[in-house]
């Protein structure tokens, strides 16, 4: 099982309007429906004068998740710990009541259907769920979790940029507002495909230096950009549509400031949370920038590569397994 939080999920994109819009192999592939299970809605109809007898009719009905939920979402030793369940519910019942009022998943739910077709059309031999559990949890927990047989989506974390929950000052020290911005219904689908990404591919252990660093994250990105040819940049990227607008008109600048540097081999963890981590805007470059450019760079790279002759035909699989050296080395990126 791999949990993630959205907030760790930077969600990501495409880089140009003309590439894999023009060239999606996967759009013929057969459809992929999903099948949604309404846990909130069970959990949330609990009789909680009578909760014990509710937990356990709730954990029948979802055998694998309902003690996941308890154990590793509500982190409760044991569903007998009734008093600390009842506390949730009352807590986070209105919560609910939002969540159903946004209904998230009626937005989600075609480009979900949509992109899954196209990762299993790139990842055939994934064992690719079509169950799509909803539930409501704490904020400060997972929103989005890959299950032996389902992918459960967290709703409190897709209440809309503008939910009230969200602009707490106790939320924002979890998540600043750079980051609540994503929380909204249209960013599920690519929450939840870079969360089975993160299970379908581990970042190789000898991954060190920025080049590296950068070329993995653009590994991915190139695999969101097939699974999302249509979506809007700053849904794919994270970044707000200024930035990825100036970013890409500073790219030549930002790869030559790489080279002038002498960064491209670092292996100083400061040198690559510059060009990697999630952040307002950059700190070396301007506010219009974002901060984790080097996933930018890194898909660029994987992009120039992948458009060879010598690539014709390659598989995703292939293009993971292709160590970031080679990429680098043989990629002739030049903006």
């Amino acid at each position: 099982m791999r949990y993630i939080v959205v907030a760790l999920i930077p969600v990501l994109l495409f880089i140009s309007g003309c590439g894999l819009n023009s060239q999606d192999p996967a759009k013929n592939a057969a459809n992929f429906e999903i099948k949604i299970q309404r846990f909130d809605s069970a959990f949330f109809a609990m009789d909680t004068m009578q909760i014990k007898k509710s937990i356990t009719k709730l954990l029948a009905q979802y055998p694998g998740f309902g003690i996941d939920f308890i154990q590793k979402v509500l982190m409760l030793k044991s569903i007998n710990d009734t008093p600390n369940m009842k506390a949730f519910y009352r807590l986070h019942f209105p919560i609910y009541q939002a969540a159903q009022q946004v209904n998230a998943i009626k937005i989600a739910k075609p480009e979900l259907e949509s992109s899954f077709k196209r990762l299993h059309y790139y990842f055939p031999k994934y064992n690719l769920t079509h169950n799509i559990i909803l539930f409501v949890g704490p904020f400060e927990s997972f929103g989005n979790i890959v299950t032996v047989d389902a992918l459960a989506v967290g709703l409190q974390m897709h209440l809309g940029a503008n939910a009230k929950w969200y602009s707490d000052e106790s939320i924002q020290t979890i998540y600043p507002t750079f980051l609540s911005k994503r929380y909204a219904p249209e960013y599920i689908a690519v929450n939840s495909v870079q969360n089975i990404l993160s299970d379908i591919y581990i970042q190789p252990a000898n991954t060190q230096n920025l080049m590296q660093h950068m070329i993995e994250a653009g590994k991915l990105q190139y695999i969101i950009n097939a699974c999302f040819p249509n979506s809007p940049d700053s849904i794919k990227y994270g970044y707000t549509k200024e930035q990825y607008d100036n970013l890409k008109g500073q790219e030549a600048n930002i790869w030559d400031y790489i080279l002038h540097e002498k960064l491209t081999y670092s292996t100083n963890i400061t040198d690559i949370d510059n060009f990697m981590q999630e952040g307002e805007s950059s700190s070396i470059f301007s506010e219009s920038i974002p901060s984790n450019v080097g996933k930018y760079i890194g898909y660029r790279m994987v992009e120039s590569w992948m458009h060879q002759k010598l690539q014709k035909g390659i598989s995703m699989e292939a293009m993971l397994a292709t160590p970031a050296d080679k990429i680098f080395a043989t990629s002739s990126y030049a903006p």
